[in-house]
């Protein structure tokens, strides 16, 4: 057997710490557990006392050479030539990640699920890894905590990247049920991604290019954030089923927190004569029908730049945009508070709510007809059918329900559960009341009814009304023209992308042709390789490039990757033939996108 070295697995420790934050936890009964020895060929190979059949010690690596067999079984794993997540169950000694880090490319990330954190701490002493947990295409999850951000951290990887996405499991590691729900939970998103761009993206960035030209008649999160008194707590109201049995509460409230409402309530709310403070609308292709009622005239609407045009028409001169990035801090500054990484606002318009709350700062968090669960059948508080399709359609399950028992919902809620959960996580320092009386208990929320929330809130009043009113705009007429000006420059870059597509997109199937019949990798063909970097490097250096990918082009996994890998004949052919038919239509995409882009501008100019 192998002797334990503590020195090790300070060494190992000491790098994970600085990397992750905090210490493993060892487990003080760890050698009843596990034992350690070596393989024939000297490597070492971890065996779980008594737990194969027969109470016999299960061998968790070959006895032989660990790490051929590794990379024999790494080569089943097969990849489209695209940059890739991999979200994996088990590092175990990791023979299996080094082996699928040596197949597959270099830009690969691998999101490790540990689920025995007392296991990881254990090869710690035995196995110098550090490389491993230095290693910045490596994330590790071994602890409790860290696993429950893991669909959070890899979900930013996979939307930010549109990346390839597969699920493994380490040999000999059992099923884990925690680890199934993520891979679920990341597979809704990757569906969705993908739907959206194909199905909404266009509609998307003319919701965007509506946005843009009306700045001046609208406000900015920030503003209001600023305006808003320190302290305010906020109640978020949902469309849930159960919202008819507590919503008259509100009127006790109004006046004493934030009523921000979601579009779905708002009629729940106008049959009940309650005016919020602010209604939240996110879709871009939603019905504006959805706010047209009486106690929305004269609030102002929370809006995504890609809200439905035509809600935003509803609200012109009463909208205040929560959601901005990257390309509109191109446009207008750092005001906006761009969003520069992937957004996660949980599939639904209530988890927008609950992001822009947190963007204004608000610490104290109430929600109600926040069911997520069936309550005698119905799906939402109205007699509206709308999105009962989507939780008819899918298989009825149970989740622990927030007055105690269970709760009939379905995977779609269990996911907007998911979402509450994993921003009560991020964030320690809120505190989340779940006054819905009812419905999917949410983790790490305080339950109690909406009197009990009213009596808390009733010594403090705020006037929130005069408060809005008196934000600033957003834009004066002097920046609106300048972001005129930065447009029809946007419609010039699109010229030029167009030019280099064509020019790509015939340099592509020259390289095609050599990769086919002759060696892509002989000097020769350097020249044409350099001239692809460059003419490629012309586009990813304008902004609007980003507005082609993330809205415009309609399938995201047609968009080669920034950098091309081509070590070898039988990697480049796949390439070039992707990126000459991406190229050959983009110079479509690009002619549309700036006719888009004209028409915005003139619809506003004509005004």
């Amino acid at each position: 057997m192998l002797q334990k070295s503590e020195e090790l697995r300070k060494k190992n420790f000491s790098v994970f710490e600085k990397r992750y934050g905090f210490v493993p936890q060892i487990n003080a009964d760890e050698d009843a557990i596990y034992r350690m020895d070596y393989a024939k060929n000297g490597e070492p190979i971890l065996f779980i006392k008594s737990a194969a059949p027969g109470g016999e010690d299960l061998r968790m690596n070959s006895e032989y050479d660990p790490t051929y067999e590794a990379s024999r079984w790494a080569e089943r794993f097969e990849f489209a030539n695209r940059r890739s997540t991999v979200v994996m169950l088990g590092l175990g000694s990791g023979y299996h990640l080094r082996a699928l880090m040596k197949k597959m490319r270099p830009d690969t990330m691998f999101y490790i699920f540990e689920p025995q954190e007392d296991l990881f701490a254990y090869i710690c002493c035995f196995m110098d890894i550090t490389d491993l947990i230095s290693n910045s295409r490596v994330m590790l999850f071994v602890n409790e905590q860290q696993r429950g951000l893991y669909v959070a951290e890899t979900m930013m990887d996979i939307v930010t990247f549109n990346t390839e996405t597969g699920a493994i499991t380490t040999p000999f590691y059992a099923a884990n049920a925690e680890f199934d729900e993520a891979c679920e939970a990341l597979k809704v998103i990757m569906l969705g991604q993908r739907n959206y761009q194909k199905r909404r993206g266009r509609a998307s960035l003319k919701c965007r290019l509506y946005a843009w030209t009306h700045m001046r008649e609208a406000a900015l999160l920030r503003d209001l954030r600023e305006a808003l008194p320190d302290g305010i707590p906020a109640v978020i109201v949902s469309a849930g089923p159960s919202l008819n049995k507590n919503v008259d509460v509100l009127k006790k409230i109004k006046g004493h927190a934030l009523i921000m409402s979601s579009d779905r309530a708002l009629n729940v709310l106008d049959d009940h004569g309650i005016e919020p403070d602010l209604v939240l609308s996110a879709e871009p292709v939603k019905d504006p029908s959805f706010l047209k009622y009486k106690v929305a005239e004269k609030i102002p609407m929370l809006c995504s730049m890609q809200t439905n045009s035509e809600s935003q028409k509803l609200f012109k001169g009463r909208c205040i945009y929560f959601h901005a990035l990257h390309y509109e801090e191109a446009l207008f500054g750092e005001k906006v508070e761009a969003n520069l990484g992937g957004l996660d606002l949980g599939g639904n318009v209530s988890g927008a709510c609950f992001y822009a709350c947190e963007k204004l700062g608000i610490k104290t968090i109430v929600l109600i007809g926040q069911d997520m669960a069936y309550l005698d059948g119905k799906h939402h508080a109205d007699n509206n059918d709308s999105g009962g399709d989507d939780a008819r359609n899918l298989e009825t399950i149970e989740l622990p329900g927030a007055l105690g028992g269970t709760v009939q919902s379905c995977a779609m809620w269990r996911e907007f559960r998911d979402y509450f959960e994993r921003r009560i996580m991020l964030n320690p320092e809120l505190r989340v009341i779940d006054a819905t009386e009812g419905g999917a208990l949410i983790r790490g929320s305080e339950v109690k009814t909406l009197e009990e929330v009213a009596t808390e809130f009733e010594d403090t009043s705020y006037d929130i009304e005069t408060t809005i009113r008196n934000i600033p705009r957003a834009e004066t007429e002097e920046e609106h023209v300048e972001t005129i000006a930065k447009l029809q420059r946007w419609c010039d870059d699109l010229d030029r992308i167009k030019n280099n597509s064509n020019e790509i997109a015939t340099i592509c199937a020259q390289l095609l042709n050599v990769s086919k019949y002759q060696d892509i990798r002989d000097k020769k063909n350097n020249n044409k390789l350099k001239k692809l970097d460059i003419l490629r490097a012309e586009i990813y250096a304008t902004t609007v490039n980003s507005l082609l990918e993330e809205f415009w082009v309609e399938d995201v996994y047609s968009i080669p990757d920034y950098q091309f890998m081509i070590r070898n004949n039988e990697e480049a052919i796949p390439v070039f033939e992707n990126a000459r038919e991406y190229y050959s239509h983009l110079q479509e995409d690009c002619e549309s996108l700036k006719e888009a882009i004209l028409v915005a501008i003139s619809d506003e100019n004509s005004k």
